[in-house]
């Protein structure tokens, strides 16, 4: 490939990630359905033009938002999972962090916005949660099995299918709001102050003394 046809190339790209930045940043201040092309547009200071030569519209910008999010999310996850300078509970926490500071720049009325306007985006985006959580925690929790940390009977499986469902429900207002108000007043507000939780309390139940002692 010649200088002039990276260049080009370098351009395109960086124009498709600032696009995706200024989208994804006012649909999750906003909700999806609230934002429109020309908010972008102005965000930017681009044309309307420059935005359609390089997606398809605003459908095709949160599908391609969500798949960037997604690989940002294993490249990072892999990293921790897979150092081996860091301990059991050392990736426990880093990967906690992880999940919290990922998901805790999206605001819950975003999800709910985007399982009415774009139910198909929602389920690729809430199948990704799922399944990421699952890959990773099952190779944490595993990890526990191998050293001693974590008993190696049916409740390690039980706690990640908890956590996972715990989680996903946490987030969604529709399944919040069938509960009283003295309750889900008590919920903590971010998405990391309640996966801190739901964890701590699962853990109690499958981790072995040899965790705590050392």
């Amino acid at each position: 490939m010649r200088q002039s046809e990276k260049s080009a190339s370098a351009d395109e790209t960086s124009t498709d990630q600032r696009i995706l930045d200024a989208a994804m940043t006012l649909f999750f201040r906003y909700g999806y359905s609230r934002v429109v092309v020309d908010d972008i547009v102005r965000e930017l200071a681009i044309s309307k033009k420059t935005v359609y030569n390089h997606f398809g519209g605003k459908s095709e910008i949160l599908t391609a938002g969500i798949d960037r999010f997604a690989r940002q999310f294993r490249q990072r996850a892999d990293e921790i999972v897979n150092d081996v300078d860091l301990s059991l509970r050392q990736k426990l926490n880093a990967y906690l962090q992880h999940i919290g500071g990922s998901f805790s720049t999206v605001n819950k009325k975003f999800w709910d916005d985007l399982k009415r306007s774009e139910p198909v985006a929602y389920k690729q985006a809430n199948d990704f949660r799922r399944d990421m959580q699952l890959q990773y925690l099952t190779q944490l929790v595993e990890e526990g099995v191998r050293v001693g940390y974590i008993r190696d009977d049916a409740s390690r499986q039980i706690a990640i299918v908890m956590f996972i469902s715990a989680v996903q429900q946490l987030t969604d207002t529709d399944f919040l709001s069938q509960f009283p108000a003295d309750i889900s007043r008590q919920i903590p507000a971010t998405t990391q102050e309640r996966i801190d939780l739901v964890l701590n309390i699962l853990l109690r139940g499958i981790l072995t003394e040899k965790f705590y002692l050392e």
